[in-house]
This record gives structure tokens, C-alpha cells and sequence, in this order.
């Protein structure tokens, strides 16, 4: 489903990135996506909201740690929010979001709200049958900053992935140019179907690190591809310091060419009406 552009700056999405396999490179499509509409809109007042909710490995919280970021709260995110003894309903999330500084000054209006610290995924998260609870009140309360929200959810299928799936507007698949991954994005895709959450899906990503495909990607049951993703090794690097790659980067020619194809007014800064 294409989106035609409407003339808005800058306008929010909220999308749920979901992993069909580990290592297929989903945290760092969230994190280059993050820092693409933030290179776009953030000068024009556009926040950029990165959640992580992977419960059981917490990727996108390990990879924004080495991001310069600071926060105003005593702990961060899932961990801190779960802790605080207000309701849910009146929960606020500013205390726990890490504001991104990297020396860029359009990086200004970017938030990151990671998982709890700690040496091992999720080892501070609420044990006492909460968290689905916690996540889905968590994404709420980040829609309503009416920033563009991602939200890195892995490869798990728990009830808190399929919480978080619920509560936002779009999912997009993230999966590996290979035959076994085919089938584990038409495994995911039913998954979702049978929860009622298919038409929330707007296709799924080929992350091509060996350029091993050249055509369309069909695996049986899903959708086209929505894009196919270069290795840019480079690239990945400086997406892990919380700085986006040059124009020159294949990953992130890619990423905006395709971005600008399915929704044009995220990245509009106010002068998309003359391309």
C-alpha cells in the first residue's frame, strides 16, 4: 500500500518491527530508520521515539547504550516505568526516555526507551505477571508524544509482542534472503494472521547481506517484499554510534528511497511539494 503525499511535516507512525529470525538485522533497520526521519524532520520539530521491547535479548537497548544519551531518570525505561508505583493509566514516560546527543544538532529530537539495565536480556523486568501490561501502557503513552514511534520487538512470539502489535498502527517483517528464512516469514505472517493482526502488516524486509538475490523475494503465504536491503558494513558501523551514514551508503539510499515510496510526508521537512 503506497501513501500519497498529503503535504504534512513530518507526520508519526507508529510501527513494530518484528525479527522472523535472529541475526536478520531488524534492531539495526530500527535504528537507521530512527535516524533517517530524525536526519529528515528533526530540525523541523519531528520527535523520533526508539522502544525496545525484546524481551529476550534486548538488541536495540545494547546497541543504543554506546549512543551518547542521557536520561532523567535514576533507571531507564521498561525497568523504571514497571517500577513506579502510579497507575498505569496516569503513567508518565518522559522520565524514563535517554535523550540522544551526538554532537549532530538536528539529533535533538530523538528519544530512545530501552529496557532495564543489567548483564543479562530483561533480568530487570517485572516477574510478577505485569509486563505484557507494562509494554502495552508504555507504547500508549509513546503515541500520544505524537512522535514517530519504533518499537524493536525480536524474534519471540510472547503475549508481549503480540501487545505491542495490537497497540500500534503498522508491522513490518524483517527477515534473511535464504530459503529457510522464507518459510519463517510465512510462519510469522500466519502467526499474525490467525491473531487478527494481518492487515496491520504492510510486507516484510529482505536483508540482503550477500546479495545472494537479485529478483523479487515471494515467499509462499506473504506479500512481495516490501524492500531489499544492501550489507553496508560501513554503514552498520555508524548506525552503532547513533550517527547516520553519509548519502553514499547503499543501507541508507535504500532505506530512503523506500521510506519516501511508502510514507513520503514522515520524511517531508516542509519541502517535499517541489520534488
Amino acid at each position: 500500500m503506497a501513501y500519497p503525499w498529503t503535504g504534512s511535516i513530518g507526520v508519526p507512525h507508529a510501527v513494530a518491527v518484528l525479527s522472523t529470525a535472529r541475526g536478520c538485522g531488524a534492531t539495526l533497520l530500527t535504528a537507521a530508520a530512527g535516524l533517517l526521519v530524525d536526519d529528515a524532520v528533526g530540525r523541523v520539530g519531528q520527535t523520533v521515539v526508539l522502544m525496545d521491547a525484546d524481551t529476550d535479548c534486548g538488541g536495540l537497548t545494547d546497541l543504543t547504550r554506546y549512543w551518547n544519551a542521557t536520561s532523567a531518570s535514576g533507571v531507564d525505561g521498561l525497568r523504571g516505568f514497571a517500577e513506579d508505583p502510579i497507575d498505569l493509566a496516569n503513567r508518565s514516560v518522559h522520565g524514563y526516555l535517554r535523550h540522544v546527543h551526538t554532537g549532530d544538532a538536528r539529533r535533538q529530537d530523538m528519544a530512545v526507551f530501552p529496557l532495564g539495565p543489567g548483564d543479562k536480556p530483561g533480568e530487570h523486568l517485572p516477574t510478577n505477571g505485569t509486563l505484557q501490561e507494562t509494554v502495552g501502557a508504555a507504547v500508549e503513552r509513546l503515541m500520544e508524544l505524537q512522535g514517530c514511534l519504533f518499537v524493536d520487538c525480536g524474534v519471540v512470539r510472547t503475549p508481549v509482542t503480540l501487545e505491542v502489535c495490537r497497540r500500534v498502527q503498522h508491522i513490518i517483517l524483517v527477515g534473511q534472503s535464504e530459503p529457510t528464512s522464507d518459510v519463517e516469514t510465512a510462519e510469522f505472517m500466519t502467526w499474525l494472521t490467525e491473531r487478527g493482526l494481518r492487515e496491520k502488516v504492510l510486507g516484510w524486509v529482505c536483508n540482503d547481506p550477500n546479495g545472494a538475490r537479485s529478483g523479487p523475494v515471494e515467499p509462499a503465504g506473504v506479500p512481495p517484499a516490501l524492500m531489499q536491503l544492501p550489507y553496508d558494513r560501513g554503514g552498520a558501523a555508524r548506525i552503532a554510534q547513533g550517527r547516520l551514514p553519509g548519502p553514499g551508503s547503499p543501507l541508507v539510499r535504500a532505506l530512503r528511497e523506500q521510506m519516501l515510496a511508502l510514507w513520503p510526508d514522515v520524511l517531508n521537512d516542509g519541502a517535499m511539494g517541489a520534488r
